[in-house]
């Protein structure tokens, strides 16, 4: 056959050999686990034959038991035992009181009250009890006992439970409970059947029940004493199971034993009778795997002849290809030299496409950050291009710029260095994945590379060092935040969103800062008071139109509350807007929303600015309002205001009720109030219904719909949107950092 010279056949014919050879170990293997799973299970079923024969020993200790406290526990009984000498009367009256209980159980076949003072035994059934031993071993004892003796009428085995009775000292029994019940019954009835080999011996070794007559262990001198029996002490003494076999007389034993309390149950086999179906059994898998291994081995071979007909094929078809040299006859050598042509030419292809493919990976990722992509669609062209990103563990940062040149070009090519800064700056301990963000800045996606003892430290000094850098080469103000830990691809626009959120707390902190959850909880705790004094103050300023003071006050209010993060400062500023908003001076001709006066700053330079050019606005626009209380409409238009803060609840509260109240018409109404509080009708309504609802939120524990009613919205959802949109969060958000802030 042509194939016989093939070096590829060759290679395969010896894999061939080696499977044979695997399964032929794995055959010898499974002999062994099997050979020993078997004598497991012959362990495990003589166990639960003693579990068994335990639990059944207990129910019929247990009935004896009970029997013998119905008897002592009857006062005609412990009268019987008080007797100083015999009284036929009182014997006879125990005597039927005993006699009611005797048949009870099936197998008692006798029930004897001794009484040692009147030195008297009162029986009921057969008088068979070996009376004197039994007393004399309860003495010696002095407690319970439990013994396999002989009936002394015709010599059946009978198995004896003796209770001592104490009537006046517990040193000594005055008397005792001696139940017999048959031995044979209970040994049927404790093992399941009768010649089997299983024994239950005391707590001293002594023989109680036996499944068949004379068991090998007791043909020696003295069947009663453990020390002439050839068992390892571990038998009567470990309180678990033990396994073992034996060489009793001669012959070997599988014996395995159950210790409770002072009980022990035994079951022995011969090894021989044990092991000959075992082993039968061990032969016959063998033979089965060895008929399947041969199988197996026709098959493996004849697949093998057919696996190489593709190879062949192969062969053919690259010897006509034009990266092919005709002189190379090997397969190896054939399709290592199409091949090797072949990646150079892609590779070619791939040099052209390669400012294409990076543009392309960091647009797929940005728009997965964002949330414009579908995180499935995501993964899917990230698959497709090869790109294994490893998001598990991954940690995100944004490099924001607070202040960025003017200079488009300029800003492009500074966020070019920051990318550029980030791979080399933390690429030699972590993967770094540098995509330019939506909001001017970058995003880094970084986790530790394999094999590289990376820290989070290590991490922070990085970031650092890449912020170094920035500031030395261009004017500018950045803020780094950074946040983690991304546990999938799903997890990146939510972990993205928080790192955004973190680093708002630039307001605090300062521009330029590494910002992240540890720092932020170190730096900045929990309020523990709401400013509300302070607060007060800078408004008492504000209206008085002291600038001096005012500018001290809002200065001092800025300090108080950038000392927090920046959710609790936030709210805290928008409150005092919202305070501003509120007693803008009516006749101003302009409204707090006309002035662009933000609830939320960045920073505590912008904040300040805000509050400053509210305090200049005012000023300029009382003047006006003073002029305009000499106006006719002036105290109508108060009237107004007061007319929508008493009645801001009603959710059908509108300009033609209020202009209905005050005697004008809706349209002249609407065009008197925006020129003379600077407000339009339905937006200074809006303003004080959600002045009221963070009352609500803040001091009282009213549900949200609840608040919505009443504040004289329409719908709960129409409250949500107002709300969020008029303060920058939900109401949830509102009350949650009220609380924290009281906290």
């Amino acid at each position: 056959m042509k194939y016989r010279s093939s070096y590829f056949y060759k290679i395969l014919i010896l894999f061939l050999l080696t499977v044979l050879a695997t399964s032929c170990v794995l055959t010898v293997f499974s002999y062994r686990q099997l050979s020993d799973s078997l004598k497991s299970k012959v362990w495990a079923d003589y166990q639960a034959s003693l579990r068994k024969n335990a639990q059944t020993w207990q129910d019929l200790t247990s009935e004896i038991g009970q029997l013998h406290q119905a008897i002592t526990l009857e006062s005609q009984t412990e009268a019987f035992f008080s007797m100083p000498e015999f009284d036929p009367v009182q014997d006879y009256q125990t005597y039927l009181r005993v006699k009611k209980m005797f048949n009870i159980n099936p197998y008692l076949v006798s029930v004897c009250l001794y009484n040692e003072a009147a030195d008297y035994a009162l029986y009921c059934g057969n008088d068979s009890i070996p009376l004197t031993e039994l007393w004399q071993q309860m003495v010696e004892e002095n407690g319970k006992l439990t013994a396999l003796e002989k009936r002394c009428d015709n010599g059946k085995s009978i198995l004896v439970f003796g209770y001592p009775v104490y009537i006046d000292s517990f040193d000594h029994p005055r008397g005792a409970v001696f139940l017999a019940l048959d031995g044979s019954l209970a040994s049927t009835h404790i093992f399941g059947e009768t010649n089997c080999r299983q024994v239950v011996l005391d707590g001293r070794g002594r023989l109680l029940l036996s499944g068949e007559q004379n068991p090998p262990f007791l043909q020696s001198a003295d069947p009663l004493q453990t020390g002439s029996i050839a068992f390892p002490d571990e038998i009567l003494s470990d309180e678990d199971f033990f396994n073992d076999i034996l060489t009793i007389e001669n012959r070997k034993y599988l014996c395995s034993a159950l210790c409770q309390k002072d009980i022990t149950f035994l079951i022995y086999e011969p090894e021989e009778a044990v092991m000959k179906p075992l082993i039968c059994r061990r032969n016959t898998f063998l033979l089965i795997c060895l008929v399947v291994m041969a199988a197996s081995a026709c098959l493996q071979f004849w697949m093998v002849k057919r696996l190489y007909r593709p190879i062949a094929s192969i062969k053919e078809t690259f010897a006509g290809s034009p990266f092919a040299d005709k002189s190379v006859k090997g397969e190896f050598e054939l399709i290592r030299q199409v091949y090797s042509k072949a990646l150079s030419q892609i590779r070619a292809l791939e040099e052209k496409n390669a400012s294409y493919l990076p543009r392309l990976k960091a647009e797929i990722l940005r728009s997965l950050l964002t949330g414009s992509i579908d995180c499935a669609q995501a993964e899917e062209r990230l698959l497709e291009h090869g790109w294994d990103i490893p998001f598990s563990g991954m940690f995100l940062t944004s490099i924001r710029l607070d202040r960025a040149p003017e200079n488009d070009l300029q800003r492009s090519v500074v966020q070019a260095q920051i990318r550029q800064l980030l791979l080399d700056e933390l690429s030699p301990l972590f993967y770094v994945e540098a995509v330019p963000g939506y909001y001017d800045d970058v995003v880094g996606m970084i986790n530790t590379g394999k094999e590289k003892n990376a820290t989070f430290e290590h991490l922070i000094r990085g970031l650092a060092s890449v912020r170094d850098r920035l500031l030395a080469e261009y004017d500018i103000l950045l803020t780094i935040g950074l946040d983690g830990v991304v546990h999938s691809l799903q997890d990146c626009r939510i972990v993205y969103e928080k790192v955004l959120q973190l680093q708002k707390n630039r307001f605090a902190l300062g521009e330029n800062q590494v910002i992240y959850p540890a720092r932020v909880m170190e730096l900045l705790p929990k309020p523990l008071t709401w400013p509300e004094p302070l607060m007060k103050e800078v408004l008492t300023a504000f209206r008085k139109g002291d600038q001096k003071l005012f500018s001290q006050k809002a200065s001092d209010f800025i300090d108080t509350i950038s000392q927090y993060e920046y959710a609790s400062a936030s709210l805290m500023f928008a409150r005092l807007s919202l305070e501003i908003a509120a007693g803008w001076p009516p006749g101003s001709g302009e409204s707090l929303p006309a002035m662009d006066i933000k609830m939320n700053p960045a920073t505590r330079q912008e904040a300040e600015a805000i509050l400053q050019k509210a305090f200049t606005l005012f000023q300029e626009k009382k003047a006006d309002a003073e002029q305009m209380k000499g106006s006719r409409h002036y105290k109508k238009m108060l009237e107004g205001q007061s007319f929508i803060m008493d009645h801001y609840s009603d959710c059908n509260l509108s300009v033609d009720m209020i202009a209905e109240q005050l005697g004008y018409s809706s349209n002249y109404f609407a065009r008197v109030f925006k020129s003379t509080t600077g407000f339009y009708v339905n937006d200074y309504i809006r303003q004080v219904r959600i002045m009221k609802a963070q009352e609500f939120l803040a001091a009282t524990q009213m549900t949200i719909n609840d608040i919505s009613k009443a504040t004289g919205f329409t719908t709960p959802n129409y409250f949500y949107s107002i709300f969020k949109k008029e303060t920058g969060m939900t109401p949830a958000s509102f009350r949650e950092g009220v609380e924290k802030t009281y906290e």
